[in-house]
C-alpha cells in the first residue's frame, strides 16, 4: 500500500496531467486544423445544440452505470460502498487512464480509492483485475452482438486485431493464475529485490526486509478473492451487463453530437458498431490518452459517412465530451480521495 501512495504522488500526477493534456490538446488543434484545410470553407456551427446536452447527460449516465457496478460488485465480499464512492473509484480510473501510457495508470487509482473505501488491498486488486478483463470482454460481445444485428460480416482486419488482443489477454491472465498457483519464485524473487535494496540504500533495509511477507500474503490474499468471484459467476454477469450499458452510453454520445452537427444517415446501432473495435484498440495505445491516435482514427473512421466538412467538428466535440469531460470530473474526484 505503500508503494501505490508513493505512485500516486501529486506533484506527479498533476505534472502527468499536464503534460497529457498539453500533448492531447496540441494533437486535437492540428488535427482538427488539418481537416479544416482539406475539408475547405467549414463553418463552426451547431445546428442542434441540444443534442449535445442530451450526449452529456449520456455520459454521465455511463459513468454512473459503471459506478452502479463497482458498489454491487463490493458485496460480494459482504462490502457496502456508498454511489458517491463507487463513482469516485471509476472517475479516477478515468483520470489516471487518459494521462498515463496504455492507460496503465487507471488500475492503480481505482485500486487505491477502493482501499480508501474500506475494501482491503486483495479485495480491491482483485475487482480491479476481473474488472479489466471482462471490460474487454464486454466489447467484444458488443461487437459480436451488434455485427450480428446489423447483419454486416466482420472484417478479416478487425478480426485478427481482435484475436491478437485476446491471445495477449489470455496470456497475461494465464501468467497471473501459474503466479498465484505457485507464489513461491515470485516470493524468492521479491526477497532477492529486497536484500538489494538493503545493501544499496541502508535506510531501506526494514522496508526491504518486509517485502517477502507482503508479496506472499498479498498473494495469498488476492487469489482467496478471486475464488471467490469465480464461485459467484452472478457477479461476472452482473459485471459485463453493466458494463455493456456503459459502453451503450459513451457510443451513444457520438449519436448525439452527429445529430447536434444535422447528420442523420449513419442509425445508432452503426454509431456504436463501428466505435467498439476502435476503442478496443485504443486501450492499448502507448501514447497517453491516446493523443494523436484517437482523433486520427476516429475522423478516418466516421469522415466517409459525413457532408460539408463535418469531421473536423465531430472530433472535436468528441474528444471535449468523452475525453476532457472524463478528466475534469475525475481529476476532481480523484484529488479529493488524496486530500482525505
Amino acid at each position: 500500500m505503500r508503494g501505490i501512495e508513493h505512485a500516486l504522488n501529486p506533484r506527479k500526477i498533476l505534472r502527468q496531467f499536464l503534460v497529457g493534456v498539453g500533448g492531447s490538446a496540441g494533437a486535437l488543434v492540428l488535427i482538427v486544423l488539418s481537416l479544416f484545410r482539406r475539408e475547405g470553407r467549414v463553418v463552426f456551427a451547431v445546428p442542434a445544440p441540444q443534442y449535445l446536452l442530451l450526449g452529456a447527460l449520456l455520459l454521465i449516465l455511463g459513468w454512473s452505470c459503471d459506478a452502479l457496478r463497482v458498489m454491487v460488485s463490493a458485496r460480494i465480499w459482504k462490502k457496502r460502498i456508498r454511489f458517491r464512492d463507487s463513482l469516485t473509484v471509476v472517475l479516477s480510473g478515468y483520470f489516471l487512464s487518459g494521462i498515463t501510457p496504455a492507460n496503465t495508470g487507471g488500475n492503480v487509482a481505482e485500486i487505491y480509492v477502493l482501499t480508501k473505501s474500506g475494501l482491503s488491498l486483495g479485495e480491491a486488486t482483485s475487482l480491479t483485475l476481473v474488472g479489466g478483463a471482462l471490460y474487454s470482454l464486454s466489447l467484444v460481445v458488443l461487437f459480436l452482438l451488434f455485427s450480428f444485428l446489423q447483419k454486416e460480416p466482420i472484417p478479416s482486419r478487425i478480426f485478427q486485431v481482435t484475436s491478437y488482443l485476446l491471445g495477449l489477454y489470455a496470456v497475461l491472465i494465464g501468467v497471473l493464475a501459474a503466479f498465484l498457483k505457485f507464489p513461491a519464485p515470485l516470493v524468492a524473487l521479491s526477497g532477492k529485490v529486497g536484500t538489494f535494496l538493503a545493501s544499496r540504500f541502508p535506510r531501506l533495509a526494514p522496508t526491504g526486509q518486509e517485502i517477502p511477507a507482503f508479496v506472499g500474503n498479498f498473494l495469498f490474499d488476492l487469489r482467496e478473492k478471486l475464488l471467490i468471484f469465480l464461485r459467484n459467476p452472478h457477479y461476472l454477469g452482473w459485471n459485463i451487463s453493466m458494463y455493456c450499458l456503459h459502453f451503450l452510453c459513451l457510443f451513444g454520445t457520438t449519436y448525439f453530437i452527429l445529430l447536434a452537427l444535422s447528420e442523420t444517415r449513419l442509425s445508432w446501432f452503426s454509431t456504436i458498431h463501428l466505435q467498439v473495435p476502435l476503442f478496443f484498440a485504443l486501450r492499448f495505445t502507448p501514447v497517453p490518452g491516446a493523443s494523436g491516435v484517437a482523433e486520427l482514427s476516429f475522423a478516418s473512421l466516421f469522415k466517409p459517412f459525413l457532408e460539408g466538412g463535418k469531421a473536423s467538428l465531430l472530433v472535436f466535440f468528441w474528444r471535449l465530451l468523452t475525453y476532457y469531460g472524463a478528466l475534469g470530473a475525475g481529476s476532481i474526484a480523484f484529488f479529493r480521495t488524496l486530500a482525505r
